[in-house]
């Protein structure tokens, strides 16, 4: 090789090098960019084999060139940040994004609600791009879903109200209070003409209640609780503030039910009976049949707050079976009848007034809970991740996200804590740029940049100075 080869070999290195400052030059002006994934150049050697010369010369170095330019997917440092919807994965896979048209994969969680048409809110990228992800419909647990179509996650902005269809009530009545004398019950004593129309002394015990309409309206019942002239039965008598009963006036408005609780003598439960309805503000009672239990054997109470019947099931802890024809209880919430005073162990009441969108928290199951004014919190999503068999199937598509390369496909799993990645809420993930590494890769191509362009100048020099001889 000749003086003149000598400096085209130079000048390959000094390609080579400026192509590897290039990539070190994007690591570092990344080394903030959430979710980034560094590169690093892999340089191969020129080689040339001369026909026309003799062993060993007939080999020729011709330099170097750029081989390939390969994306480090190892994990940047996890930063908790102060957003609930930013989300950043431990251990592999991908957010899985849509701009409507491609599929996109990134490690950027810096999601944020974007308001679409018709009230909802989608979860995207700040550069519009959404999450893709398992919708949950009502009723089905978040955590059962690992499969199926990947859709834009989106949930309401807003909830309107809805009507109460169950009370669960587990209460202690108070087994050292003596049985009455006189069999004087709380229905008889019910007059809504009066001031208080079931006045103090006249029950042991009285429970108020919230419930809902079907407008998400609030409304107060009243449990009053009393004992019986028979030893370990109680009778309790639901009733609405008389003003607020729109079923007309008379002694009785108000008055909605009533019934007596029966306990065993070691104080459990056993079941409910001599259950009525108050039917009109006369006091018409009227007995309840088969039909006016719930499909799981619940009692249920008859409401007409906002124009339109409403059915509550009252749960105390028993249900009566049907096909048995007797009560069961339920162990794990059941009302008991022990000495010690009246309490109200555990109250539960289904629906809620309308709310708006207030925040949302994201587990490390990728489960989306979504959390509204009213204070109710349900389950609406699940993220998951993609994962490739090989980095080679992924291509840099800018913006921190990737594509899919030669139309590879992932594998799509639920994240947790035994599956390849687990997700983390209120948290981004950082570059995985090493700054220590990238500024000692920096100085080395910065010397062998010097030298390659010290072998051009010195072959510049040694053909100056054969020419000047000449």
């Amino acid at each position: 090789m000749g003086l003149f080869g000598s400096i085209y070999v130079g000048k390959s290195g000094v390609t080579s090098m400026s192509a590897g400052m290039g990539i070190t030059a994007d690591n570092l002006a990344n080394l903030e960019s959430t979710g980034f994934r560094a590169s690093r150049a892999l340089f191969e050697d020129l080689f040339a084999r001369a026909t026309t010369e003799a062993p060993p010369y007939d080999q020729k170095g011709l330099g170097s060139r750029l081989k390939d330019v390969e994306v480090l997917y190892h994990e940047g440092p996890i930063k908790q940040t102060d957003q609930p919807s930013d989300l950043a994965i431990s251990g592999k896979g991908f957010f899985v994004v849509s701009d409507g048209h491609e599929i996109f994969y990134t490690r950027d969680g810096q999601f944020l609600p974007r308001e679409q048409e018709g009230g909802r809110l989608r979860l995207s990228l700040p550069g519009g791009y959404d999450l893709l992800g398992w919708l949950c419909p009502e009723g089905t647990a978040c955590e059962s879903l690992s499969s199926g179509p990947l859709v834009p996650i989106e949930f309401a902005k807003y909830i309107p109200g809805r009507a109460s269809t169950k009370i669960t009530l587990q209460m202690n009545f108070d087994a050292s209070k003596p049985a009455e004398e006189t069999n004087l019950d709380l229905y008889q004593k019910w007059d809504a003409t009066e001031e208080e129309p079931l006045p103090q002394g006249a029950y042991d015990f009285k429970a108020e209640v919230p419930v809902y309409d079907s407008l998400g309206n609030q409304h107060t019942l009243n449990f009053f609780f009393d004992r019986t002239a028979e030893e370990r039965v109680f009778e309790f008598f639901v009733t609405l503030d008389p003003a607020a009963d729109p079923r007309g006036s008379g002694r009785y408005q108000g008055a909605l039910m009533g019934g007596k609780i029966r306990f065993g003598s070691l104080g459990q439960l056993e079941g409910l009976e001599d259950l009525f309805y108050v039917t009109d503000p006369t006091g018409t009672q009227t007995p309840l049949t088969t039909d006016d239990f719930s499909e799981e054997g619940f009692p249920l109470l008859r409401l007409n707050l906002d124009g339109t019947e409403q059915r509550i099931a009252l749960d105390f802890g028993t249900f009566f079976d049907a096909a048995e024809n007797s009560w069961k209880r339920l162990d794990d919430h059941a009302s008991t009848s022990f000495a010690n005073p009246y309490a109200v162990l555990n109250e539960n009441v289904d629906g809620y007034p309308p709310g708006f969108f207030e925040t949302l928290s994201v587990s490390e199951k990728g489960i989306i809970s979504v959390r509204y004014t009213n204070q109710e919190t349900f389950e609406v999503a699940r993220v998951p991740l993609a994962n490739f068999a090989s980095p080679d199937e992924l291509e840099r598509a800018g913006g921190n996200l990737f594509k899919a390369f030669n139309g590879a496909t992932p594998e799509i799993f639920a994240p947790g804590r035994t599956a390849p990645g687990a997700i983390f809420g209120g948290a981004l993930e950082g570059s995985n740029v090493d700054l220590a590494q990238e500024m000692v890769r920096l100085i080395t191509l910065q010397r062998t940049f010097q030298s390659n362009t010290r072998i051009i100048t010195t072959a510049d020099q040694m053909l100056e100075d054969f020419l000047r001889q000449v």
